[in-house]
């Protein structure tokens, strides 16, 4: 059960995050990293979860996943596949997904914007947010509103 609420709060997250409505990016633990990732850095990049205690996903058990939320210590390490650099950043959240399709980030998260992503922040690139940060697609593009909280500097950098 535990297994299956990783793999339903990343399935969200990421789909959601990359825009992927049709196939959603899946992490779950010792499945290996998720390689060859463009359009974030100006390299591709892999994501590989690296740790998860207490997660505790809470979705309907229909499979949908409005009004379902996620919560408990989530790490994830991003590496530029080119060059090997890496870092491990927290991103347990919480998170939010509302009726109306929003996606509220709380907490610590990693947001990953492209280039055509529109709202508070700049993309591309991959952000740590601190607080809530609500998250909308519209016509196909991601659109992220600072509610309260705040965002750290792009890791693509140091990646690079």
């Amino acid at each position: 059960m535990e297994r299956e609420s990783v793999v339903k709060r990343l399935a969200v997250l990421l789909s959601l995050v990359f825009g992927l409505t049709a196939s959603a990016v899946v992490l779950a633990p010792g499945a290996g990293a998720v390689t060859g990732v463009t359009g974030i850095c100006s390299f591709p990049i892999s994501l590989e979860q690296t740790r998860a205690q207490g997660d505790r996903g809470h979705f309907p058990t229909s499979g949908s996943f409005t009004q379902g939320f996620f919560t408990g210590q989530f790490f994830v390490k991003f590496t530029n596949d080119l060059n090997g650099n890496s870092i491990e950043v927290n991103a347990s959240g919480p998170g939010f997904n509302l009726d109306d399709g929003t996606f509220v980030l709380s907490g610590v998260s990693v947001l990953f914007l492209r280039a055509n992503d529109t709202g508070d922040i700049a993309g591309p690139g991959i952000f740590v947010t601190h607080g809530p940060v609500r998250l909308t697609l519209i016509d196909g593009h991601l659109n992220a509103e600072v509610v309260g909280g705040s965002v750290g500097g792009n890791l693509c950098p140091l990646l690079a």
